[in-house]
């Protein structure tokens, strides 16, 4: 692994983190549902901001590709920067110097997204959410933690849409060939895998529709919702898939959010959500399971990675509540493999 990449995943996480704890300390969000934040969270804060801080003035990293596309440019309104002269490479000829661009300008990008519950009601509502804590343990980990919780979506009008957890997939940043971070890969469509523990990382797949992984502990690291089986608002589910599809077709309870881009659909979420966080955005959040069910976890390769290698593919990092039927696709092997050890 070049340690230019290294050093710079882990440059990426530490602002991230830092700009969090420091809107904390300037009271964006010091009290959530009416809950304080655990003193050495708080504690973290000097350390954090002291540290990023002299990073900042004293370094500048290659991040050309953190812009978004279709950021607006207001090129035009700044003076024009002088030409940088060409290099030449081993073989003589000229070779490009890459932008550099001074990691504030980063700052932007890692800014985690504000939108708490204001009023008491929206407070009432979110008591139960699982806290920064909860997220901050390694993906795989989280992966199988999150099995079972109850995911709650908030849509603008207020209307609730429930579903339990029965599908998930771990994925862990730079090692993982498999994973969008990747040898540690910056970008603005993967920045918030680096963002602090708790953070939603939607993307596309196949050009047209959208997964969702929640940030662990970790560069680069997240947990992957494959499936939940919906407990409240089902037939406005149905009405977001058929609406996404142009179709009027009947789905069955378990049908309706029983693979990542299904869930997606059924759950009003699209890249507008990224980088929100699930301990705070009053627009999402995890709970425990009132019912406290005891569940099996069946482990196996995860789906549609087979171009990340045999090495990677074939890794048990995909997670799934045995005889759920909301699972989007089981393992007869691996459910085998279970029993056996049993």
């Amino acid at each position: 692994m070049p340690p230019n990449k290294l050093k710079l995943a882990s440059k990426v996480k530490k602002l991230s983190t830092s700009l969090k704890i420091d809107q904390i300390a300037t009271g964006v969000n010091a009290d959530i549902n009416g809950k304080s934040l655990p003193l050495e969270t708080l504690e973290a804060v000097s350390k954090k901001n002291a540290t990023m801080e002299k990073a900042i003035t004293k370094s500048k990293a290659n991040l050309r590709n953190l812009r978004p596309r279709t950021a607006v440019d207001n090129r035009d309104e700044e003076p024009e920067e002088p030409k940088k002269e060409s290099k030449l490479d081993k073989s003589g000829k000229k070779r490009k110097l890459k932008n550099v661009v001074d990691l504030e300008m980063m700052k932007e990008e890692l800014k985690q997204l504000e939108d708490p519950p204001n009023t008491i009601e929206e407070k009432r509502l979110c008591e139960n959410r699982l806290g920064y804590e909860f997220f901050d343990v390694p993906a795989e980990e989280l992966a199988k933690k999150l099995l079972g919780k109850i995911l709650v979506r908030k849509l603008d009008n207020g209307t609730l849409l429930k579903g339990k957890i029965v599908e998930t997939e771990s994925y862990l940043g730079g090692e993982d060939r498999a994973s969008a971070s990747y040898q540690y890969r910056v970008s603005a469509a993967n920045i918030a895998t680096y963002m602090p523990p708790g953070t939603i990382y939607i993307y596309l797949t196949y050009g047209m529709y959208h997964c969702l992984s929640i940030s662990s502990k970790g560069e680069g690291s997240v947990a992957l919702i494959r499936a939940l089986s919906p407990i409240e608002g089902a037939d406005l589910m149905a009405e977001f898939r058929n609406a996404k599809l142009k179709n009027t077709k009947t789905y069955k309870l378990h049908e309706l959010s029983n693979g990542p881009s299904k869930f997606c659909i059924a759950f009003g979420l699209t890249r507008d959500h990224n980088k929100y966080s699930v301990c705070d955005w009053r627009g999402m959040w995890v709970e425990d399971n009132p019912e406290n069910e005891n569940i099996q976890i069946v482990s196996c390769p995860r789906i549609g990675i087979d171009g990340s290698g045999p090495e990677w593919a074939l890794k048990p990092m995909r997670y799934y509540i045995l005889g759920e039927k909301s699972v989007s696709k089981s393992n007869k092997n691996a459910e085998a493999a279970f029993a056996e050890q049993g």
